[in-house]
């Protein structure tokens, strides 16, 4: 799978506007059994990421060179995206199994910071799971649900509790560990995140839907 080739590749990218404390948060949360690869692409609004094939590069050069997944906060989701859609269509085949997303409204819904056109065309075949706190769920329900358009296998929308930075990072990381680790490695603590099964505005249920 990796150079590392006992741990599951994980890569990180925060939006410019992630505070640094969530991030190292989540990743001192996150079991050790994943391998993680954080990205800062764009650390500044006014900077840049860079073409989605810049992360790919970025990505082999720290040694993913089979499955891997993703998360992605706010903008950094957009490139989540992209991402997966890169590798897909150089290898022709789904090689980032699973996004996660949050703080994120799907691309073409946000009215800051567009996504480009490209981005918001791009469907993959990574699962998608989208993470929410019950205040995004009620108020940027329609935007959220269309994360379902850009996956052909399924999106999951799970909402997380709200709280303390620790706290959500918790929580955060068990939902990852719990979607891409075998059961066996899994952490015994329970699950806080909790999926959503309650209509939100826009739409109908949400949880485990499907484009």
């Amino acid at each position: 799978m990796t150079v590392h080739q006992d741990r599951f590749p994980l890569v990180l990218l925060p939006g410019p506007d992630t505070p640094v404390a969530e991030v190292s948060g989540l990743v001192r949360a996150l079991p050790a059994a994943l391998r993680l690869v954080v990205l800062r692409p764009g650390t500044e609004a006014s900077t840049p990421p860079g073409p989605p094939e810049v992360l790919a590069r970025q990505v082999r050069d720290a040694g993913v060179s089979g499955p891997f997944a993703v998360h992605g906060w706010g903008t950094g989701a957009h490139l989540g995206l992209a991402l997966a859609g890169v590798f897909e269509r150089a290898l022709g085949r789904a090689v980032c199994t699973t996004l996660f997303v949050s703080d994120a409204v799907a691309p073409g819904r946000t009215t800051t910071s567009p996504a480009p056109a490209d981005v918001r065309r791009t469907v993959t075949e990574s699962r998608l799971v989208v993470c929410t706190d019950r205040t995004s769920a009620g108020s940027d329900g329609a935007g959220l649900r269309a994360w379902c358009r850009h996956s052909t296998s399924g999106t999951e929308f799970v909402t997380l509790p709200s709280g303390p930075r620790a706290a959500r990072a918790a929580a955060l990381s068990r939902l990852i560990a719990a979607r891409l680790l075998p059961a066996a490695g899994r952490p015994s603590a329970t699950r806080a995140a909790r999926r959503v099964t309650a209509p939100v505005p826009g739409g109908d249920v949400v949880a485990g839907s499907a484009p």
